[in-house]
């Protein structure tokens, strides 16, 4: 975490790999954090991490489910309960399941 980062109530950084929230940004409560998964095409299911960062003065709204691998950019908005599969470019508000 960086300077003036917040991270929120009953939020969970499930740090398999590195999880990194630049200055000023912000990540309400009970967000996930979200840095492993299974390789399901395997029978193993062997486990993959990805890191997950959140940009500078970057907001994550309530209960938002941030996937491995995932990087949102400087100044983006991230809608409550959404689900983010995808990297968020900067200055990009997106929301939803799966967040567009």
């Amino acid at each position: 975490m960086h300077d003036r980062a917040c991270l929120g109530d009953r939020s969970n950084a499930y740090s398999l790999d590195k999880i990194e929230i630049h200055e000023h940004a912000t990540v309400a409560q009970e967000v996930y954090i979200c840095t492993g998964t299974h390789d399901f095409t395997q029978p193993a299911k062997n486990l993959i991490t990805s890191p997950v960062i959140i940009g500078a003065h970057a907001f994550i709204g309530a209960r938002a489910f941030i996937m491995p691998g995932v990087t949102i950019g400087k100044h983006a908005i991230i809608g409550a309960c959404s689900v983010v599969t995808k990297n968020v470019l900067a200055h990009t508000v997106v929301k939803g399941n799966p967040a567009k």
